[in-house]
C-alpha cells in the first residue's frame, strides 16, 4: 500500500496523535485509536460524458481542474437534505463561504431543503435528473455502487457550449452515513462501526469537486485541500484551503474584490479573518 502525504495543515488535539505523525500513516492502517490517512482517490469518476479527456493531465487546462468553465451562472443554488443536522449544514456552509472568499464572490445560494436523503434514488446517477443540486445522506451506501471505504462522492452534470464548452449544469454531493460518523470531529465519540470524519473538511474538499477542480498530487502541492487523502478520527480536521487551491478556483471563476490579492486573501485565511 502507496503511503500518502498529510492534508493541508490538519488541526491535531490528541499527544497519541501527533506521535502516529511522527512514523507516518499509510491508507487505511489505523494507527491509535481508529485515526486513518484515508484515501479520497474514488470520491469522483475521472470522467463524465460530455468531459474534455485529458483535463486531468497536467498542461490540458491547468493541472487540478476538471471544468474550466466551471458553473455557467453563478451563485450555485444548492438544497440541503432536510436529514442533515443543524451542525452538518452548519459545517457545510462554513466550507461554501471559504470557496466564496477565495474568489471574493458569492458562489452560493440555499435554495430551500429537500426531504429526500440519498437512499431514496435507484441509484448513484439518478440523483441528478431533477436538476436539483442536493446534499444529501446515504445510509444505504451500496446502492451507490462506490467502495465502502469511499466517505462522500461528487457527481455532476455538463453542457456543451461553442463559447463556453463543458459548462456544470448540476451537482450533487452524497456523504456515506452508512459507514462513517461524518459532523464535528471534536465532538463526536468513536464507536466501533463507524469512523469519525470531520463535516467541514470533507465539504471542502467535495466542493472543490463541484465547482470545477480535481484532484492535486500532495507533490504538487503538499497544502492543497484537494490532496486525494483525509486524515479521519476524534480531533481531525483540515479546514482551510492552500494559496495554490486559490490560484486555481480564480482560474475558473475569476475574483473580485481584494480576493484578487491572492497572497492576502490566504493569509487573511490563515488567521481567521
Amino acid at each position: 500500500m502507496r503511503p500518502v502525504i498529510f492534508m493541508n495543515r490538519p488541526v491535531i488535539r490528541y499527544s497519541s496523535v501527533v506521535m502516529a505523525i511522527a512514523f507516518g500513516f499509510a491508507n487505511f492502517v489505523a494507527c491509535g485509536a481508529k485515526m486513518y490517512q484515508i484515501s479520497l482517490e474514488h470520491d469522483t469518476d475521472d470522467y463524465r460524458e460530455g468531459q474534455v479527456a485529458g483535463l486531468h493531465q497536467p498542461g490540458a487546462w491547468g493541472y487540478g481542474i476538471h471544468t474550466p468553465a466551471g458553473w455557467g451562472q453563478l451563485p450555485i443554488p444548492i438544497q440541503f437534505s432536510s436529514e442533515l443536522s443543524l451542525e452538518q449544514k452548519s459545517a457545510i456552509q462554513s466550507a461554501m463561504n471559504t470557496w466564496s472568499a477565495a474568489v471574493g464572490k458569492l458562489l452560493f445560494t440555499l435554495d430551500s431543503y429537500d426531504p429526500r436523503t440519498g437512499d431514496d434514488f435507484n441509484d448513484l446517477y439518478s440523483s441528478l435528473s431533477d436538476q436539483i443540486n442536493g446534499y444529501y445522506i446515504d445510509d444505504n451506501w451500496m446502492k451507490t455502487g462506490k467502495p465502502q471505504e469511499v466517505i462522500a462522492t461528487t457527481i455532476w452534470d455538463n453542457l456543451h457550449r461553442e463559447d463556453r464548452p463543458n459548462v456544470i449544469t448540476t451537482a450533487d454531493i452524497r456523504f456515506n452515513f452508512q459507514h462513517y460518523q461524518i459532523g464535528d470531529s471534536f465532538k463526536l465519540i468513536q464507536n466501533d462501526e463507524r469512523s469519525v470524519v470531520d463535516m467541514q473538511s470533507l465539504a471542502l474538499h467535495e466542493l472543490g469537486h463541484l465547482l470545477g477542480l480535481s484532484h492535486i498530487s500532495a507533490d504538487v502541492d503538499p497544502y492543497s485541500i484537494m490532496n486525494p487523502s483525509l486524515l479521519i478520527g476524534e480531533g481531525l480536521s483540515n479546514r482551510r484551503i492552500s494559496k495554490l487551491d486559490i490560484e486555481r478556483i480564480q482560474k475558473i471563476y475569476g475574483c473580485g474584490g481584494t480576493a484578487c490579492d491572492i497572497e492576502s486573501t490566504f493569509y487573511a485565511m490563515e488567521r481567521g479573518y
